[in-house]
């Protein structure tokens, strides 16, 4: 019996807890565990903002590039809406100026054309915010059977119909190129009045930038009605 009681008693003595070095290695463990689930959760939350990034820039891109190429599609020349001699006020190009970052042109999308003619039509880039916009505007009321087409100076008295393109565009982009039917670039600032009654077809490039990730569209636009005039006259 007392032989017994003696290993008990040499037993409980033993039983001492846990040491402070090994408490440190827990917490070592527990620490390297941590580091390596944030770790990974860093990693995840920055690949889910790099793929939202991509989807969204990509999604703002196709948007900005379809509408403006099926909007430059229909550039015309107001004459070719109406009898030329009647439209006495027309200009005689379809585009009324151009440059790398914006373009104004008569595009043929209005309704009612037969009265009112075609829509004054502006897509530009805000070189320091990075926003591309799209202003349409709709000719003066006139006479219907009077085709001259008069456009008032944007304003508060002269409505225009403004909506946003797209956002995030670099401001140092070159939205536009563009090139006569020989397929040579007309390069400048601004076009000329010589060069824009040469405009033949444009290169529209679209890049756009969400969260560091950046998508980048390009299309080549052909104008079917932008000098069908100056061809017919040529070829009589």
């Amino acid at each position: 019996m007392r032989s017994l009681l003696r290993r008990v008693v040499r037993h409980d003595s033993d039983d001492t807890g846990t040491t402070m070095a090994e408490t440190i290695v827990v917490m070592l463990i527990l620490a390297v565990v941590l580091a390596i689930v944030q770790g990974t959760v860093i990693v995840a939350q920055k690949t889910t903002r790099q793929v939202n990034g991509r989807i969204d820039s990509a999604g703002q891109a196709k948007v900005a590039i379809d509408t403006m190429t099926r909007s430059l599609r229909t550039a015309v020349l107001p004459q070719l809406l109406a009898n030329g001699s009647e439209c006495t006020a027309c200009d005689s190009t379809a585009f009324t100026s151009a440059s790398p970052t914006s373009v104004t042109f008569y595009a043929n999308t209005n309704t009612d054309q037969t009265r009112l003619g075609p829509m004054r039509t502006t897509f530009t880039l805000n070189t320091t915010t990075g926003i591309l916009t799209e202003t349409t505007q709709k000719p003066n009321a006139h006479d219907p059977t009077v085709y001259s087409y008069v456009y008032c100076t944007p304003g508060a008295s002269c409505p225009t119909s403004t909506r946003i393109v797209a956002r995030g565009v670099p401001t140092n982009a070159v939205l536009f190129t563009y090139y006569n039917a020989a397929g040579t670039a007309l390069t400048g600032t601004t076009l000329s009045a010589a060069q824009l009654s040469q405009v033949d077809n444009i290169d529209v490039t679209v890049p756009v930038k969400v969260s560091d990730e950046i998508t980048t569209l390009t299309q080549r636009v052909t104008l079917p009605n932008a000098d069908s005039i100056a061809l017919t006259d040529e070829e009589t």
